[in-house]
Parts: C-alpha cells; structure tokens; sequence
C-alpha cells in the first residue's frame, strides 16, 4: 500500500508499505477520506515535540472496515467508519473522570503512531464509529474535527441567551459557529477573523455577525455596538488573545482555549 510518510522534518515522501494486519482487537480500515489538519503541518515542519519519525500522519480520517482482528465481530466488515484517533486505557484517573483525551498513557494516531494518509489503517475497533449512510463521505471525514467543536462548546454549557465571540474562521471555528447555532440555538454569534473569504464562511456557517479585525481592534468594534461577549472561543490561538478575551469578557462570562499557542 501507499503512505505519506514523514521521514524526518520538512522531508515527505510517498513510500510502498506493507497491508498492516489487525491485531486481536483491531480492524482495518481502507481510508476513502483525510482531512489535513494543523497539527499535521506542525509535524511536517518538526514542530510537534510528541511526534518521532518516520511518521504516517493524519487523524482526521474515513473509511470502511475490510478486516478485523481476533475478538471483533466479523459482521462490522463493510461498515463506514469514522475513526477517534486517540486511544487512551481506560482506566488511569484522568479516563475515569471523563476525560480520556488527556490519558496518562495518551496515543494520538498520526503523532505516536502512524496514521491515516495511507491507503489502509489499523485501529482499536472501539475507535471505528460508525457513520450512518445518510452522511455523505464529504461530510463523514469531517466528525473528528467537529467533534472538537462539540467538546469545546459542552465544556462551556452555552445557552441560548449566550452573546458569543470566537477569534478564527479557520475549520476549526467555522465547526464551532455551526455547533453553537445548530446544537444551542445561541441567539447571536459573532466572528472576528483577518481574511474576508473566510468570515463569508462564517456567515455561511450560521454566524449573526462578522467583522475583520486587521484594521480595528476587536473591542473599539464590540464597544460601539455596545457588546460584552458571555462566552469567548480562542479558535484562532495566537498568544496575545487570551489577555484580549479577559479584557473583552462580560461578568461571568467563559473563555475556551480550543488549541495550542
């Protein structure tokens, strides 16, 4: 099979690989889609510090199940899945407070262990989600990264009285425009980002508002308007717009950081 293989920073190749075969607990998984995501980039670049080379990246990835490994039922061969690229014990006190993401024994497939940019993927099977047929392949290779969204908006319980801010309409905001209106029902969302092409998305996405802060600040716009922001989602993760948020927030209100910076 093809992969896309890191060999070391800024060094990408195409390489001929073994078909991998599912291990007790495993499936196969033949890849029909994979988002490209920052983190990607970061590791292509040499700047992820977990990520050891050579790596096959990617973990926002689809597929459908070919094979699976002793223990696994033979009848979810076939099946469309969406795979959850981190795997995590279970039973470590961070897994048992719910919050496995953030496991003791934490592997990201994609940066620990090879990943989906190959033509075929071995995975936990408790990690193949099955998607339902109506969700077309376009929108199927999409679940992982709007389930950030929906994690990051269930953390800060939005209502629908909420005023929301987020910094970014890159892929990860506009996913969370779209969980917050269509999940919450919030009443006004509104985004700030410095490429117009990406705040037509935004409004695409359901946002109520859209402004560009490359030549006004974020606060002489939402002072004007006479607005406080109750919930604020860093989406964007440059290191001045935490200090930004806390100057913005309302009384009460929440600020989510959704990546790294």
């Amino acid at each position: 099979m093809k992969s896309v293989v890191i060999q070391k920073p800024n060094e990408l190749v195409i390489e001929e690989r073994p078909l991998p075969v599912p291990a007790a607990g495993e499936v196969r998984v033949k890849i029909k889609l994979a988002g490209i995501c920052g983190s990607d980039s970061h590791i292509y670049r040499g700047h992820n510090p977990f990520a050891k080379y050579p790596r096959v990246i990617g973990h926002e990835f689809f597929g459908v199940i070919d094979a699976v490994g002793e223990g696994i039922d033979a009848s979810r061969v076939g099946q469309r899945v969406s795979v959850d690229p981190v795997i995590s014990c279970g039973h470590c006190y961070q897994c048992s407070v719910g919050k496995p993401n953030v496991c003791a024994s934490l592997v990201v497939l994609g940066v620990h262990r090879d990943g989906g940019f190959s033509e075929y993927a071995v995975v936990p099977a408790k990690n193949a989600w099955v998607i339902p047929d109506a969700i077309p392949d376009k929108h199927a290779v999409m679940v992982e990264p709007f389930t950030i969204a929906a994690n990051v908006t269930g953390q800060a319980k939005p209502t629908e009285q909420d005023v929301a801010l987020i910094f970014g309409a890159g892929p990860m905001g506009l996913v969370t425009v779209q969980a917050l209106k269509g999940v919450y029902n919030v009443k006004q969302v509104i985004v700030v980002d410095r490429i117009d092409e990406r705040l037509a998305m935004a409004e695409r996405s359901g946002a109520d508002w859209v402004f560009n802060n490359a030549e006004r600040s974020v606060q002489s716009v939402l002072e004007e308007k006479g607005v406080k922001p109750t919930l604020i989602i860093d989406a964007a993760c440059h290191p001045s717009i935490l200090q930004e948020a806390i100057t913005l927030a309302a009384p009460a209100a929440r600020i989510v950081l959704m990546g790294f910076s």
